[in-house]
């Protein structure tokens, strides 16, 4: 790993800590090797050694593994410190490439937790995805998800109308949602109605 060695007091103090909660109360030589690899890599996050919001293959790099090795690894961290998983740290993983009414909604989410996250929040309330052309592509039936939006993201509140207005004012303002406002609108509750103003703009 590069540049290890130039972690601050606090960095090691923070990757030290990770180890410790995961080896205290463990006999020695019982913490399966696949554990120990998730302590360190918790503890290389906590010492902001690497970051969760990089590219895989950035984060690859820098530890000098394979990407498929840092996606399992960032699955297995998100599993292991994420209670539900917060509405703006999912949604800042979902990029909307195109959503067409009579159409379909079409997202590229790199990371599998996040990806699985958001199609389970779909599943839920009904709707369901297709991610057999691209494991890191998911598409749904545009109607379907406009209209399921309020019972699968509803709960969030506020929260999902900021999030959505900073991720989704860019792609329509650059003319990549075709919804029309007053069709669109009555397809959706209330609460969905204001959080994807910003969408169908």
């Amino acid at each position: 790993m590069k540049d290890l060695g130039g972690l601050d007091k606090d960095a090691r103090l923070a990757l030290a800590d990770a180890l410790i909660a995961r080896l205290e109360g463990s006999p020695f030589g019982t913490v399966p090797k696949r554990e120990l690899d998730v302590a360190v890599f918790t503890g290389l996050m906590d010492a902001s050694y690497v970051n969760d919001t990089d590219p895989v293959f950035v984060t690859a790099q820098r530890l000098g593994v394979t990407p498929g090795r840092v996606k399992s690894l960032l699955y297995s961290y998100r599993m292991s410190r994420e209670g539900e998983p917060g509405f703006e740290r999912l949604l800042a993983a979902v990029r909307l490439v195109s959503i067409e009414r009579g159409g379909d909604a079409v997202f590229n989410v790199e990371d599998a937790y996040w990806r699985d996250a958001f199609v389970a929040r779909l599943k839920e309330v009904g709707v369901f995805t297709d991610r057999a052309m691209n494991s890191e592509r998911v598409v749904v039936d545009a109607d379907q998800f406009m209209a399921a939006f309020d019972d699968a993201f509803g709960r969030d509140g506020a929260a999902a109308k900021e999030r959505l207005d900073a991720l989704l004012a860019k792609d329509a303002a650059d003319g990549r949602v075709a919804f029309v406002r007053g069709v669109a609108l009555k397809a959706v509750g209330d609460m969905a109605a204001k959080a994807l103003s910003a969408l169908i703009a």
